[in-house]
């Protein structure tokens, strides 16, 4: 039984690339077969959450807490814009 997979969207509100943000992670995991994932849309609203959450730009996506763009996790100032 393999562990379940955490995968986080993180968008400011009103961001236009949320919708296909999730539909292309959804069809990742249709295609790929994943059906032990956990899919978590998180809106990050200001800028204390922003920093606390390490946020580099709408859309983010984590999993397991490992953002997918290596490059996001070396910077190193975070908020809203």
């Amino acid at each position: 039984m393999s562990k379940q997979q955490l995968i986080e969207i993180l968008t400011v509100p009103g961001c236009s690339s949320k919708r296909p943000m999730r539909d292309l992670v959804d069809s990742l995991l249709q295609e790929n077969e994943i059906d032990n994932a956990e899919v978590r849309e998180v809106e990050v609203a200001t800028d204390a959450m922003a920093v606390r959450e390490k946020f580099p730009g709408s859309p983010t996506v984590r999993v397991n807490g490992i953002d997918v763009d290596p490059e996001d996790d070396r910077q190193s100032n975070y908020g809203m814009g």
